[in-house]
C-alpha cells in the first residue's frame, strides 16, 4: 500500500512538472495602406535543455514557471489607426486571429458611433469598444493552456 501511494504521487508530480502546450494561432492584418499580411501568432510552454521556454508569437523567453498572464496592447492612434507590435510595426486598420477556441478580430465599423474611431474589437461573440488610453487582451494561463481571456481598457458597449 505505502509502494502504491509513492507510485501514485510520483507520478503526479512528474506529470505536473512536464506539463506543457503548443497553442498555435493565424491572423491577418489589414494595413493602412490597404493590404492584408498574414502572420502566426500563438502561445508555446515546455521544456529545453533543462530549462522552461514560453513563446508568443516570435517572441521567445526563459522562464521558471508558467506566466500568470500575457497582455496584448492595442493603441489607437488619433482615432485613425491601430498599433499592435506584437503582430507587426506598422499602423492597422483592422486584424483577425483565430487563436485556440478564441476567434479575436478588430474592425471598423460606421454604425458604432460610441467607439472611438469607429473600431470594434470582437473576441467570439462579445464586442468591446476603446475607452481611454491602451485597449489590452490578456490571455491568462494555467500549464494545460489558456485558462481565460479578458479586454481591459475598453468597455462594452450598450445594446
Amino acid at each position: 500500500m505505502r509502494y502504491l501511494f509513492l507510485f501514485l504521487a510520483l507520478s503526479l508530480y512528474s506529470t505536473v512538472s512536464q506539463a506543457q502546450f503548443d497553442i498555435s494561432g493565424e491572423g491577418k492584418v489589414y494595413l493602412t495602406n490597404g493590404s492584408t499580411q498574414e502572420f502566426d501568432f500563438g502561445f508555446s510552454y515546455f521544456r529545453q535543455e533543462g530549462r522552461y521556454r514560453f513563446i508568443v508569437g516570435r517572441h521567445n523567453l526563459a522562464v521558471h514557471k508558467v506566466p500568470k498572464k500575457y497582455s496584448l496592447a492595442l493603441v489607437l492612434q488619433d482615432e485613425k489607426q491601430i498599433w499592435v507590435t506584437d503582430f507587426i510595426n506598422e499602423p492597422l486598420n483592422g486584424f483577425e486571429l483565430q487563436l485556440d477556441d478564441y476567434r479575436i478580430k478588430l474592425f471598423k465599423d460606421a454604425k458604432a458611433k460610441d467607439a472611438s474611431g469607429n473600431f470594434v474589437l470582437q473576441i467570439n461573440d462579445e464586442q468591446f469598444y476603446f475607452s481611454r488610453g491602451p485597449g489590452q487582451i490578456n490571455f491568462y494561463f494555467t500549464e494545460d493552456g489558456i485558462k481565460n481571456v479578458r479586454v481591459e481598457g475598453m468597455f462594452k458597449p450598450k445594446k
